[in-house]
């Protein structure tokens, strides 16, 4: 329901859309942009199992296409929580998307912080951990992380394969610098301690309602942003669309299903407000620009109910009508 409402309220080329909502007698759908090319954890260990992660100029251009979808949602006053590879995926021209909102929490207009401990183990920044409350802040953490797993083909704070419990992991976010390899140039690791800082004030991100500050690193010197805006900066890899680009058919349909489990009213009633389908942002300004509603919008003086719409003329039988054929 959370993801329903969030996606409902957000409009960019860098977070899947929602088209419709609708439910049936067993299941919650939700109608999002196609993404064919899959998730990005999948490119980084599974497409060349020999050299497994992303050269630099492609881990950036992703990376850029991820900020400006979170600085979308932090100037909707929505934390998203969940980043990392899995939930960013691949359309078939070669451009990403955050997805997977169900996580996300959206802030009310006096609130500047929440709390909550939500992500996921190893991404998570520690002021989440230490339950503290937190803003904006821990989707930059979880950036640093998700940014250095596309160039090190492994988190900064386990390796990988590596079986480790959560709370050594999360000693390790807490306590643990971060190390970096051969594959990281000099502007790779800056960008990389500036998003991976275990102080908040001192962790680059969304400053001043912009993330103004993160576009001007010199790691995204080769990013035109205008024409990342705009969808026209040809991407570093466009998918085989003839590919799979999952291990198995079922990862694709990876649904969550719930059996045995009876709904009284008050839970249809709350599920009734999933199913209130969703007219797409695109759509409600396309209507607004070609002038439909304006004109399917007409009110009477002093904003009442004009004639056609009034209950009452709604409900009244039209007069019959006879007709002479000569």
């Amino acid at each position: 329901m959370v993801e329903k409402r969030i996606l409902a309220r957000v409009h960019s080329r860098f977070i899947v859309s929602l088209a419709y909502a609708f439910q049936t007698k067993t299941e919650l759908c939700l109608v999002m942009t196609i993404m064919n090319g899959g998730d990005l954890r999948y490119h980084i260990y599974n497409v060349d199992e020999n050299n497994p992660g992303f050269d630099e100029p492609r881990a950036c251009y992703y990376t850029a296409q991820i900020i400006q979808g979170l600085e979308h949602l932090h100037q909707k006053r929505i934390i998203y929580r969940d980043l990392k590879p899995e939930n960013v995926l691949l359309d078939n021209e070669g451009n990403v998307r955050i997805s997977d909102l169900g996580l996300a929490v959206e802030l009310a207009d006096d609130q500047e912080k929440t709390k909550g401990y939500a992500g996921t183990p190893g991404f998570m920044a520690p002021e989440l951990l230490k339950g503290d409350e937190y803003d904006y802040s821990v989707d930059y953490f979880t950036l640093g992380v998700t940014l250095y797993e596309f160039i090190a083909a492994k988190g900064p704070f386990r390796t990988r394969g590596e079986k480790v419990e959560n709370k050594e992991v999360k000693k390790r976010i807490l306590n643990d610098p971060v190390t970096y390899t051969e594959k990281f140039s000099e502007n790779a690791k800056s960008i990389c301690e500036a998003l991976l800082a275990k102080e908040v004030d001192k962790r680059m991100g969304f400053k001043n309602g912009t993330c103004d500050e993160l576009r001007a690193h010199p790691f995204f010197s080769s990013i035109n942003w205008r024409k990342l805006d705009a969808g026209i900066l040809p991407p570093p890899f466009v998918p085989d669309s003839k590919t799979v680009y999952a291990k198995d058919l079922d990862d694709v349909g990876a649904f969550s299903t719930v059996k045995g489990v009876n709904l009284e009213d008050s839970d249809k009633e709350f599920f009734d407000e999933f199913a209130s389908g969703n007219i797409s942002i695109p759509w409600q300004e396309e209507m607004i620009e070609t002038g439909i509603f304006g004109e399917l919008n007409v009110w009477g003086p002093g904003g009442t109910v004009p004639n056609d719409l009034r209950r009452e003329s709604l409900l009244e039988q039209p007069k019959s009508s006879t007709c002479t054929i000569s």
